[in-house]
């Protein structure tokens, strides 16, 4: 059986990394198009899809810097492609390829922000893109490590070994307790460090551009998806993220800020949606076969 299934996982890998590297190659054109947008161009003869400022900080032709731009693109898409390798093995290899390609993973990130002009000038700022991809990658981390139980547990169930669990509704709230625990850690906890972080700073950019329009939309997205994935429509749960959000709103911010609370709880409901989608449309799948 493992001789059947090596192959397989090892095909299934190969083709994540080429159609992240790919996918990769296409969208980050297009941030820097979006981004030269931004700013007032100085009349290069270069393509929309290179940076001005960085072809002048470097002298390269905009031929090189393109190609190299595509280089680090199709890396680094790969890198995400096959970033959440099988939970398989000791503690102690999983923890040894995760930090591999943790490293790795974040160097091909910063040569990518090098290449797309949004080096920063100070080692704050490269703290900043750090912190950022890194919040990202334990997100992710630990929703395929969640998954990758629930996989377990459906063998058990298969092979008589567990009782097998039956849906909870739309308001279950029991299989949720270690979501639940995620988002109070993410809308309680987070905001306040980031608060620490940028204190002295004139201009809140951790909590008042980062944390609202990146870092809780991405957080409810995608853990809304693995909910609905794993447990099919479950309305607590975008309630939930909404209202935790309010506790902070008041301490750090003002009223103004409630946007946040509806922001949490329509990013949460809409992956919670697409992800029962998904799971729903899987089950029939498996009922045809």
């Amino acid at each position: 059986m493992k001789k059947l299934y090596e192959p397989t996982l090892l095909r299934q890998q190969r083709l994540w990394a080429l159609m992240g590297g790919l996918l990769a190659m296409v969208l980050v054109p297009l941030l820097i198009i979006w981004l030269n947008s931004l700013s007032v161009m100085p009349g290069h003869n270069a393509s929309l899809i290179v940076r001005s400022t960085v072809l002048d900080q470097t002298g390269w032709p905009w031929q090189g810097l393109l190609v190299l731009e595509q280089a680090l693109a199709f890396c680094f898409g790969a890198a995400v492609g096959v970033a959440v390798p099988p939970m398989e093995g000791n503690g102690l290899g999983v923890a040894v390829r995760t930090a591999v390609h943790l490293l790795l993973s974040s160097a091909l990130y910063l040569g990518l922000c090098a290449v797309c002009g949004l080096w920063p000038g100070a080692w704050q700022g490269i703290l900043v893109l750090l912190g950022l991809y890194w919040f990202a990658y334990a997100v992710v981390w630990l929703l395929r490590y969640l998954s990758w139980r629930a996989e377990l547990q459906r063998l058990r169930e298969g092979l008589g070994l567990a009782p097998a669990r039956t849906s909870g509704g739309l308001f279950q709230a029991r299989p949720l307790g270690t979501y639940f625990l995620l988002a109070a850690v993410v809308e309680l906890v987070l905001p306040p460090l980031l608060r620490l972080l940028e204190r002295g700073s004139d201009i809140p950019i951790l909590t008042g551009l980062l944390y609202p329009y990146l870092l809780l939309p991405f957080f409810c997205l995608v853990t809304g998806w693995s909910t609905g994935r794993r447990f099919g429509p479950a309305l607590l749960y975008p309630a939930a993220c909404a209202s935790l959000t309010v506790p902070c709103v008041f301490l750090l911010y003002n009223s103004s800020a409630l946007f946040q609370a509806w922001a949490a709880g329509l990013f949460a409901l809409a992956g919670n949606l697409l992800g029962a989608l998904l799971r729903r449309m899987a089950r029939r799948r498996e009922k045809r076969e």
